[in-house]
């Protein structure tokens, strides 16, 4: 690349030039004085300049090729991330993982690591990785392809690639030491061994960044070999380092480092040598006992590096080994490490010491000063051969590079170039050289090179330099290119030049062109798929707020006579004090029985709504089967004797399982489809629930009917809201909403519900859920005797309850429940307002409130409690017919310690003024 050949001639002619010294023998001494003193320093200068040159060439290749393998790197990273079924994966991974009640192990067994293992660990052995780990938007390490780091974050405090990759960017890490225990190439486990990551953000499918992802890359396989080998010589390396002057790449010196004592055997130098200057070379001076190895200063090159300095330094500095170097050397911010080229000072001068041995050999033989300045001369040449033969190797591996090369001084003129120039722009070399390099760009650029060149020496304003663009090129006969342009700046003995490489990118700019034309089509038929969803989402949002504000409605009319019937009937029921006689605990059973059938109906009304709404939510928990069917079987009995039914359980009697679900609502979706295998079976019939251990870690619940089956061309329709089958005019009452709900409800505990049927022969519906693996150990029993609910108060110690109600019936249904406990007063209010002020009177211990209260409603008045220092405190329950979700939310946001929907159930409510007045006794 350089101009070789012009250097080679020339000292091939100063060869032919050497006068006879025989002319010049009585002017010996001082002919070798003057010729040998000469050729020294020439000779000293010369290497100096040249050596200079070829540590910042060589420096320079090194950082090239590291940056070109930082963007292959994180181009590499981005392909697999944005991989569709990667992404996918990963995207899931991250949801599941949400959760905080999901454990590593948990993690480890899901579908989702399980095939990014296989799928994404086979791209990585591809792609040279050795590893990846997901992380979620907190650090939380979801998912990785070995074991230990999932469900931890050690990554957090090791290296901040994680926190940049949050910025949207694609991050390569500098090496620092594992977080866990790592395996080398032979497949052996080490702990500390060096690692680094090339980490991506993960995007869903709206384009938010929803985790990172991050590949493992074993820094001594490639960080390190890319800079192994650039090695020259018997010492030249290059090598990189922190800023804490650790080496982060791999020391040609390793064996001499361990006979130096400075390096454990076992260790390589990697995180394990801190280039420190021990003052003295210890290849001579060994090092000693009292040698405190922290304390000895920074090289003088890692002083410079570390505060972002550039440099080069020929006259010569103490390494690591305490051995004297010259060396190059710079600070990559965007990588966080420093990079140095260095060569012994003996190796780069030994032709000058070999140059002045010999001068001062002939100095002292006057008599053969001829033949000495003869030999003088033919020494001077050989190091001169030898620096081009240096420089002729740098050239040949510049001119290897497929892309053009080209060097520039301060004023744009072409200094040098590699064959790669000719090639793609279509000139000869000699064309080239002197010419300011703006020949091979089109206007305006063409114009405008030589004026940015000169504002960015003036200001250092860069919009090229330390840069990759896309900027248009020229060749020689006219035509216009599309290249990527990356533009370096180097010092040589303070002057300044460009190094350019340039790459051709026509081809992947048609295929820019054409994407794009398909994206513009693309978002066309978006847009107008956009506008049309736009006025079909207003219409049903307008539907849907209309039927939930009358479902409001009718829940909370329905639900104020309910709560007295229901209460009051409880009250009867249940009285020790005046027990009913049997025929009327019958007739009150019923009465029950017909009102929490209707308050059934209403709360699925409810729930289809909220379903249909999208607002459902379920508490996933581990849940027992076989307590669960337990409970199941002991509410549905009495329906199967009235429908003279057999229940036959398989379940009770099994291993118990445990599955993550609701437990509440899975019990709902069991007597649902339970109840409805009676109702449509055959008198004598039976209905018979199993479980069956399903692949994939599911657990599948059966309940088998021998009714009449279902045609094949109605299981379609059997989960359409309001759609009975052909039953409506029946004696069997129901709505047609039932199997609607328990489908949504099994769907959103990430669980599936299906059916098989059999005309004449009965039919199997089943509930498949994911198993949770817990012990007996760790199941606690949530029922607690309510008698010993307020233990541990004082005797002496009694209790208000201030009631603010506005319905007669409900404060009589209260007052009745409230005769149970004598420790208790009950004050009551019909207004909001007299309810405050008998609260600011009386300092009542509990608060309950209705909340459609004649004046004002309930949370305003909880809101003006809340104002007063006598009631700040004071708990305060909700009470209301008021049933819908954002009813409910929409009260706890405001501050009520409970909601409790009417009408009540009293053994729920008694549960729930218990523990209040408990709390109350404690504080």
């Amino acid at each position: 690349m350089t101009d070789s050949t012009q250097k080679n001639n020339f000292f091939k002619e100063s060869l032919k030039k050497v006068p006879s010294l025989s002319l010049f023998f009585f002017l010996a001494i001082a002919t070798l004085l003057s010729v040998g003193g000469l050729g020294i320093w020439t000779v000293e200068k010369q290497m100096k300049e040249n050596f200079s040159a070829q540590l910042e060439l060589i420096l320079a290749g090194n950082l090239e090729s590291l940056r070109l393998w930082t963007n292959d790197t994180k181009r590499d990273a981005q392909v697999l991330a944005r991989q569709p079924e990667i992404n996918r994966k990963l995207t899931s991974l991250i949801e599941i993982a949400q959760p905080d009640s999901v454990t590593a192990e948990q993690l480890r067994q899901t579908e989702e690591l399980t095939w990014l293992r296989k799928n994404l660990g086979d791209a990585c052995e591809t792609y040279g990785f050795i590893g990846f780990v997901v992380f979620d938007l907190t650090g939380l390490q979801v998912g990785a392809l070995l074991e230990e780091p999932v469900g931890k974050r050690q990554l957090l405090g090791k290296s901040d690639f994680f926190y940049r990759s949050l910025q949207g960017d694609t991050v390569v890490s500098q090496p620092f030491a594992g977080e866990v225990d790592l395996p080398d190439e032979a497949g052996v486990f080490h702990s500390g061994r060096p690692t680094m990551f090339v980490s991506t953000p993960i995007h869903d499918e709206s384009g938010d960044t929803v985790g990172i992802l991050a590949f493992r890359l074993r820094p001594e396989k490639d960080f390190s070999h890319i800079l192994s080998v650039s090695q020259f010589g018997n010492t030249g390396e290059t090598y990189a380092f922190n800023d804490e002057g650790l080496l982060v790449s791999n020391s040609r010196f390793d064996r001499q480092l361990i006979s130096l004592g400075l390096l454990q055997p076992e260790h390589s130098s990697i995180f394990n040598i801190q280039i420190r200057d021990p003052g003295r070379n210890l290849t001579i001076a060994k090092l000693r006992p009292e040698d405190n190895i922290s304390q000895w200063p920074l090289t003088f090159m890692v002083n410079h590096a570390i505060q972002n300095e550039s440099g080069i330094q020929v006259e010569g500095y103490n390494d690591y080994r305490g051995v004297p170097v010259v060396g190059a050397w710079t600070w990559i911010p965007e990588l966080d490490i420093g990079l140095a080229t260095e060569v012994d000072v003996a190796e780069a001068f030994r032709p000058l010491k070999t140059l002045m041995t010999w001068f001062l050999f002939l100095f002292g033989l006057v008599l053969f000063i001829g033949g000495l300045a003869l030999i003088l001369r033919s020494r001077y040449s050989q190091s001169q051969q030898k620096t081009i033969e240096n420089e002729n190797r740098l050239s040949a591996f510049l001119e290897s590079a497929s892309d053009p090369i080209i060097s520039i001084d301060t004023f744009g003129t072409i200094q040098s170039m590699n064959s790669a120039v000719e090639k793609q722009f279509g000139y000869q070399h000699e064309e080239l050289l002197g010419e300011n390099v703006n020949i091979l760009m089109p206007n305006p650029y063409r114009r405008e090179h030589d004026q940015y060149l000169q504002t960015y020496l003036k200001t250092g304003k860069q919009n090229v330099i330390n840069m990759l663009v896309e900027v248009p090129a020229k060749r020689k006969n006219g035509t216009s290119f599309p290249v990527e342009l990356s533009v370096s700046e180097s010092v040589v003995n303070g002057k300044k030049s460009f190094l350019g490489i340039i790459r051709d990118i026509s081809e992947r700019k048609e295929s820019e062109k054409e994407l794009q034309h398909a994206y513009a089509k693309l978002e066309e038929r978006i847009k107008e798929r956009t506008e049309e969803l736009w006025h079909s989402k207003n219409q049903a949002e307008k539907t849907n707020r209309a039927k939930s504000e009358f479902l409001s409605r009718m829940s909370h009319e329905l639900r104020t006579p309910m709560n007295a019937i229901l209460g009051f009937t409880q009250l009867m029921h249940e009285s020790t004090k005046d027990p009913l006689p049997k025929v009327h605990q019958k007739r009150t059973t019923q009465i029950l029985e017909a009102g929490n059938h209707l308050l059934e109906l209403i709360n699925e009304v409810l729930d289809l709504a909220t379903i249909e709404a999208g607002k459902i939510t379920v508490s996933l928990e581990p849940v027992c089967i076989n307590d669960l069917v337990e409970e199941v079987l002991t509410v549905i009995r009495p329906l199967a004797q009235n429908f003279q039914v057999n229940l036959i359980d398989q379940v009770t009697s099994h291993d118990r399982n445990y599955v993550l679900a609701d437990k509440t609502r899975l019990k709902q979706v069991l007597l649902n489809l339970v109840s409805n295998g009676i109702k449509y079976n055959r008198k004598e019939g039976s209905v018979t629930l199993s479980v069956q251990l399903e692949e994939g870690s599911n657990l599948r619940i059966n309940i088998t009917d021998t009714g009449m089956g279902i045609p094949e061309e109605k299981l379609t329709q059997l989960f359409d809201p309001f759609n009975r089958l052909g039953a409506e005019g029946g004696e069997i009452e129901g709505t047609g909403i039932g199997m609607t709900i328990s489908k949504k409800l099994i769907e959103v505990m990430n669980g599936s519900i299906g059916v098989t049927s059999a005309l004449g022969e009965g039919s199997t519906f089943y509930v498949s859920l994911p198993v949770c693996f817990l012990t007996l150990g760790k199941i606690e029993s949530r029922n607690t005797p309510m008698d010993n609910a307020i233990a541990g108060r004082k005797e002496t110690r009694r209790f208000t309850i201030l009631y603010i109600e506005d319905n007669p019936a409900n404060l009589k249904l209260i007052e009745d429940i409230l005769t149970d406990y004598p420790e208790v007063r009950l004050l009551s209010a019909t207004y909001a307002q007299m309810g405050i002020d008998i609260a600011l009177s009386h300092k009542p211990d509990l608060i309950l409130m209705d909340i459609n209260l004649p004046d004002i409603d309930g949370i305003e008045a909880l809101k003006r409690l809340r104002n007063f220092e006598e009631t700040h405190e004071t708990p305060v329950i909700a009470m209301s017919a008021n049933a819908m979700k954002k009813d409910i939310d929409r009260a706890m946001a405001e501050g009520f310690k409970t909601y409790i929907t009417k009408p009540i159930d009293i053994k729920n409510f008694r549960r729930t003024i218990e523990k209040e007045l408990k709390s109350a006794t404690i504080h």
